[in-house]
């Protein structure tokens, strides 16, 4: 009865949104990728909303639900049937009432199953597709026959292009760029290679002198339209951060409003939950990337973990990455061998962390040096008492895991998480 009402609530807020689309024709800029979707569309918005009125999709709302209420600027009404009438009535205010609606639409468009977005390509045209990142272990390949049907069900949404739209391209993947090679659309390309139009030239972690050597946030130096420019991030942290930040330019080029990106990125709000820098105990630092977790992401926060200077210990801990099929055992081994070639302390939360500790292992991690806890609710009470001053902890993991859990309990001051963790509502908390 459930996926009946759903399947009946989706189909009348997708109908609304068409018809929104129709009357009010805003210009629609589309994100999707495995990795870094909400980021790139965040960055994107700082960017945009600076000189035109733009609407975003909310937190990460990119499923068959989420992009209608998106469109229609509505929230979601989770379990309330109440709510969801509210909504389909709201939305047909929207569809023909007389409301003002915004010049550019930013959507995040997403897939948990194959003909997600074959179906939204049928009715969205957008006039800027960004492609974030593909990986070949991909999150949600659970539900796909293999990454190449992941990368096929994302291309749909570049083929609905309008014409004359632009195809903005990450030129270091090499999964999208052949998937794009022979579409007939216009193309431009951000990244390290040297054939990118947005090129990053530089990057690298940004420090305060108090304490000494904590680190701060990001720097890129960036190469657009044959000028550089310098963007510092303050509050997040890693060099895959900065692909985000690339791919936002590369609209900005492509809407000649680049003049003055610096400026504008001084007073960017990234998503909560990824690559957040935040106080914890005993003048600590915690990388809170715990809003979700795939191989790709993983690997690149451990990266950053192994990058920063810390006068302490580097303790990862990392719950289970889930929807990954047959490729789960492999991919969180070989995670665990990361992890293990520099970590002081690794921490694991779940059933199928278990292999991240294995990896460790293989890696030359020593047990006594190893830590593994069913839940994260198991973690939070052992934790604490394993931080001491000027370590850096990284913690990330798929929602299902609750990792923000672990984060709350090792912030300087807890009672702030609601403003500064994932998962704060109280739909969250019950769950």
């Amino acid at each position: 009865m459930k996926t009946l009402l759903k399947k009946i609530t989706v189909s009348i807020l997708t109908w609304e949104a068409k018809k929104t689309l129709e009357r009010y024709k805003p210009k629609i800029i589309a994100v999707t990728g495995s990795v870094g979707k909400t980021g790139t569309k965040d960055a994107i918005y700082a960017v945009v909303s600076n000189s035109f009125d733009t609407r975003r999709s909310e937190k990460s709302m990119n499923s068959d639900i989420g992009l209608p209420l998106a469109i229609l600027g509505l929230e979601n009404a989770w379990s309330s049937a109440p709510g969801w009438l509210w909504n389909m009535w709201r939305g047909v205010c929207v569809a023909f009432g007389n409301r003002a609606f915004p010049d550019w639409l930013l959507l995040e468009v997403g897939t948990d199953h194959p003909g997600d977005i074959e179906k939204i390509s049928g009715w969205l045209r957008p006039d800027i597709v960004v492609l974030t990142c593909m990986s070949e272990v991909p999150v949600h390949v659970e539900f796909f026959k293999d990454a190449e049907e992941v990368l096929r069900e994302k291309m749909f949404l570049a083929r609905a292009l309008k014409p004359g739209g632009t195809l903005v391209i990450n030129a270091d993947d090499r999964l999208f760029i052949n998937a794009a090679g022979d579409l007939p659309v216009k193309k431009l390309f951000y990244g390290r290679e040297k054939k990118a139009d947005v090129k990053i030239i530089e990057t690298g972690i940004l420090y305060s002198q108090t304490p000494p050597d904590s680190p701060l946030g990001q720097y890129t130096v960036m190469e657009i339209k044959g000028q550089k420019q310098k963007i510092k991030i303050e509050g997040v942290i890693g060099g895959h951060i900065m692909y985000s930040v690339a791919a936002a330019c590369a609209v900005a080029s492509i809407l000649n409003i680049a003049d003055d990106l610096p400026n504008v990125f001084k007073h960017i709000d990234l998503p909560r939950g990824r690559m957040r820098l935040l106080r914890g105990k005993s003048t600590s630092v915690i990388i809170d990337d715990s809003y979700n977790s795939s191989p790709i992401a993983c690997a690149e926060a451990l990266k950053t973990l192994k990058e920063a200077h810390a006068r302490g210990k580097k303790i990862a801990v990392l719950g289970d990455m889930k929807e990954l099929g047959k490729h789960s055992e492999k991919a969180h081994r070989d995670i665990g061998r990361l992890a293990g070639e520099f970590v002081h302390i690794l921490v694991t939360v779940g059933n199928m962390a278990q292999d991240f500790a294995q990896g460790a292992r293989e890696a030359g991690l020593s047990a006594e040096r190893i830590f593994s806890y069913d839940t994260s609710e198991e973690a939070v009470q052992k934790l604490p008492d394993m931080v001491r001053a000027d370590d850096i902890i990284l913690i990330k993991g798929s929602q299902a895991t609750r990792m923000e859990r672990v984060v709350k309990a090792l912030l300087k001051d807890p009672s702030k998480a609601t403003n500064l963790l994932v998962r704060q509502e109280e739909e969250w908390k019950c769950r």
